[in-house]
């Protein structure tokens, strides 16, 4: 089952694969619709002018396991519990995560840290600027989570330590941490607005961007 949603002047082409989910279709729709809306909101329009998403059941219950792709102008594939309740999608951070990789483009595996980062911290921000989660539970993830990412003996750095939490929660502190100084340097009148929107991605990339 395919539709499409329009976000702004961008479209967003929906397929929904085999398989009987607890929640409709609406539901799911509306679940694409609020995370799309979030990284428009954040970004000041969507990131790519079209996008493929595939909605993937899988057993179990939840939201698992997205992918982003660069090819055909982007593709992104996310996993979906077939007992997946609709509140379980109005708290889900993921697909909202999957998009935000479609502003930055794909980079050597060495600094595969920065788009993970990126897509860790920006998505808090775009949902609570979407007022769809509170400021006050991004601080509450963010005072637990950060120290995932601080660096423990015989870390090498970013670009040569790839454990997941150097990778994921170690490119959301540098980001941060590049925010807030640059914050301090404009007093406030300027952030990091971590983005690439407009970025073509090159058709000939094929492996996954984050997840």
């Amino acid at each position: 089952m395919t539709s499409t949603l329009l976000i702004g002047a961008s479209k967003i082409d929906v397929t929904i694969g085999s398989g009987e989910l607890k929640v409709s279709q609406a539901e799911l729709l509306h679940w694409v619709q609020s995370a799309a809306e979030a990284v428009a909101t954040y970004y000041g329009r969507y990131p790519v002018p079209r996008v493929q998403l595939h909605i993937i059941p899988v057993d179990g219950s939840g939201v698992r396991h997205g992918q982003t792709f660069g090819y055909d102008g982007g593709l992104i594939k996310i996993r979906v519990g077939k007992q997946t309740e609709a509140a379980e999608l109005a708290n889900d951070w993921m697909l909202t995560h999957e998009m935000v990789h479609l502003s930055f483009p794909s980079m050597a595996d060495e600094h595969h840290w920065i788009e993970e980062g990126i897509a860790v911290y920006v998505e808090p921000i775009a949902r609570i600027q979407a007022k769809q989660m509170s400021a006050e539970q991004m601080w509450a993830d963010l005072v637990r989570d950060m120290p995932k990412g601080l660096p423990q003996d015989g870390d090498r750095g970013l670009d040569h330590t790839h454990t997941w939490g150097r990778t994921y929660w170690g490119g959301a502190l540098f980001c941060f941490v590049a925010d807030v100084q640059i914050r301090k340097l404009t007093h406030n009148k300027k952030g990091c607005r971590m983005r690439c929107v407009g970025f073509s991605m090159p058709e000939a990339t094929s492996r996954t961007i984050g997840s």
